[in-house]
C-alpha cells in the first residue's frame, strides 16, 4: 500500500480522525451514508476516495476538507 499518494494521505487522515474521535468505521459509514464496504476499500487503498465522500466525512467530523486530505502530522511539518 502506498500511503504517500493523495489517496493514501486521505486514508491516513481519515484513519487518524477516526482514532482521535474513537469512532468506528461502522459508525462513520452509518453517519455519512457511505457503505461500509466502500469505506473499508478506501481505507485499505483498494480504491480512491471521491471528493464527495471526503466532503461527507469532513462534514460529519465538522472539520475542513483539508483535514481529511492531509494527515495532521504532515500539515504541521510543512509549517
Amino acid at each position: 500500500m502506498n500511503y504517500s499518494t493523495p489517496s493514501g494521505k486521505a486514508a491516513r487522515a481519515v484513519r487518524s480522525i477516526l482514532a482521535d474521535r474513537r469512532e468506528s468505521v461502522e459508525t462513520l459509514s452509518e453517519m455519512t451514508g457511505i457503505s461500509l464496504s466502500t469505506l473499508k476499500r478506501r481505507l485499505l487503498l483498494a480504491t480512491p476516495f471521491t471528493i464527495d465522500e471526503l466532503g461527507l466525512i469532513a462534514q460529519h467530523f465538522e472539520v475542513s476538507i483539508i483535514d481529511v486530505l492531509i494527515p495532521i502530522n504532515e500539515r504541521e511539518a510543512a509549517v
